[in-house]
């Protein structure tokens, strides 16, 4: 495993592209400065992957690239429209739309769950922004400050894999810059900075327990963190999610219910959700425990 991770970087860093480690079968970054750390130093990926098999993470602005992240739908979460069901099918829809628009074949990444991530290259001189879905369901976007997971990664053993036979990124197709460019511009999130005492105790149960306990509040940790950095667009779907994953845990007994909830209401408000009322938080966060309570989750299991 060790070994096919450090081919997969090297692979990633000869075509330009700038790579990170993630922790051993997670998606979290392993170094805090992960954007201003990313390296093609062939020498220093051979140190870094021969330590561990950790996980890669490309970063997509160091290498000048935009990732389109065609999702699929966690249970209960329907677009509304009979042929769309997901991500994919969401982008063909936006293309149809579109005189002209086409999915211009380009390195495509399957994921573990389903979803695809195809990645292109940046137009030069002109700011792409990472999304979360403000272009369409179950679409988002990374781009500049963001990063997506690489190929030979993987999830409760299921790796990411090369979908076809292209290799390397298309240029941005010019309709979907233009989706990306003029897609509303999210206010900043209204919520106070997160306090350092809370984001420390949850650092510090990913330390403490069993293995799969650490690893539980790991993924806890994690969602918690993406959720607070969120903007508006989508921060209520995510706590949804977040809500879901965290409730597999918790029916597994893997996570106590009421730290749960503590840190996921804490993130939801530092996201700037629950700025009209407290109960737009307790909503979604009761809706997705509820559904992930029932589907417990170990680890090895599926998410």
């Amino acid at each position: 495993m060790r070994a096919k991770l450090l081919a997969s970087a090297l692979r990633y860093a000869e075509r330009g592209m700038y790579v990170h480690p993630l922790a051993v079968g997670g998606k979290e970054p392993r170094w805090g400065d992960w954007e201003a750390r990313a390296t093609r130093d062939p020498e220093l990926i051979q140190r870094t992957w021969g330590r561990a098999p950790f996980n890669i993470g490309v970063a997509c602005g160091p290498s000048s690239l935009v990732a389109i992240d065609l999702d699929v739908p966690h249970d209960g979460e329907v677009s509304g429209l009979a042929d769309i069901i997901d991500g994919m099918t969401m982008l063909d829809s936006l293309a149809a739309q579109i005189p002209g628009a086409q999915i211009t074949p380009t390195l495509t990444v399957r994921t573990p769950s389903g979803g695809r991530h195809l990645v292109y290259r940046a137009p030069a001189r002109i700011r792409v922004r990472n999304t979360a879905r403000t272009i369409g369901w179950c679409i988002d976007t990374r781009a500049a400050g963001g990063y997506v997971v690489g190929i030979g990664s993987e999830i409760d053993g299921v790796a990411y894999e090369l979908e076809g036979s292209v290799t390397d990124p298309a240029v941005l197709p010019e309709w979907l810059l233009t989706l990306i460019t003029t897609a509303p511009e999210p206010p900043k999130g209204g919520g106070a900075p997160r306090p350092v005492a809370v984001v420390a105790r949850l650092r510090d149960l990913t330390r403490q327990g069993t293995r799969e306990q650490r690893w539980a509040h790991g993924i806890l940790r994690s969602e918690c963190d993406e959720l607070a950095a969120m903007q508006a667009g989508g921060r209520n779907n995510r706590l949804n999610l977040a809500a879901y994953r965290a409730g597999q845990l918790i029916g597994a007994g893997l996570l106590d219910q009421a730290v749960a909830e503590e840190h996921l209401t804490e993130a939801a408000q530092a996201s700037g959700l629950g700025e009209k009322s407290a109960f737009e938080i307790e909503k979604t966060l009761r809706s997705g425990m509820t559904a992930g309570l029932s589907r417990p989750r170990r680890m090895g299991g599926a998410a």
